[in-house]
């Protein structure tokens, strides 16, 4: 069995040696699946669902299921007749420390303080998800560190303490280098305005902080409230 993961500290999913599917990885799509369902483990999407969130074809990502299914990588249910596909749990892995999944070292620090800050100074929190380059591991040090929060209620209220936290921390250094930080709250009503925006946050984003109302808000966008 091996692990695939470019870094140690990633997410990372058990392969069986030698792999029963030599095409596996030659589809474009297999990445892109493989990343959307480790990022939300508790959803299962439709085939429509992946192709519309993927944007690979209808044959790419069918082929691409086929082939993951084969290896054991996800399971698949139905819904009716309606196919249903989610990360196979006893193959995935992940560091206890989610921070450590942040591709480039240099940014783990000032994510940490915020997501301390944002914990300790807001109530209810119930999910932070770190996304744009920094998630992506292609940030410079022009580059935001970009944070979806969702709160329970008080939505403005939140987003203006927020904003004043990532005001403070740019004004911070780490290392000697300071960083500029974005964060967008929404709660758990004003959310469900924002579909398109969030399907992109959820899609390439990382999960710093879980709740049952975030994996039920990331069903709802990624299954367009299926």
């Amino acid at each position: 069995m091996v692990a695939k993961s470019d870094r140690p500290t990633e997410k990372s999913i058990k392969l069986p040696l030698p792999v029963p599917e030599g095409r596996l990885f030659r589809h474009a799509a297999t990445s892109d699946i493989l990343n959307l369902l480790a990022a939300s483990p508790h959803t299962a999407l439709s085939i429509r669902d992946l192709r519309r969130v993927t944007e690979h074809s209808a044959s790419s990502v069918t082929d691409a299921v086929d082939l993951l299914e084969a290896t054991h990588l996800v399971t698949i249910s139905y819904d009716g007749n309606c196919k249903l596909v989610q990360i196979n749990h006893e193959r995935l892995s992940h560091p206890g420390d989610p921070i450590l999944e942040i591709p480039q070292a240099e940014f783990r620090d000032p994510v940490r303080t915020l997501v301390d800050r944002v914990t300790e100074e807001l109530s209810t929190v119930h999910g932070i998800v770190l996304f744009g380059s920094v998630a992506r591991g292609k940030a410079d040090r022009r580059s935001d560190i970009d944070c979806f929060v969702l709160v329970d209620d008080e939505q403005a209220l939140a987003q203006q303490t927020a904003h004043e936290i990532a005001s403070e921390l740019s004004d911070e250094r780490f290392d000697g280098d300071r960083f500029k930080f974005q964060v967008l709250v929404e709660s758990t009503t004003t959310a469900q305005r924002y579909g398109d925006r969030l399907r992109e946050i959820f899609t390439t984003g990382l999960t710093l902080v879980d709740s049952e109302s975030l994996q039920q808000l990331k069903s709802e966008v990624l299954t367009n409230g299926r």
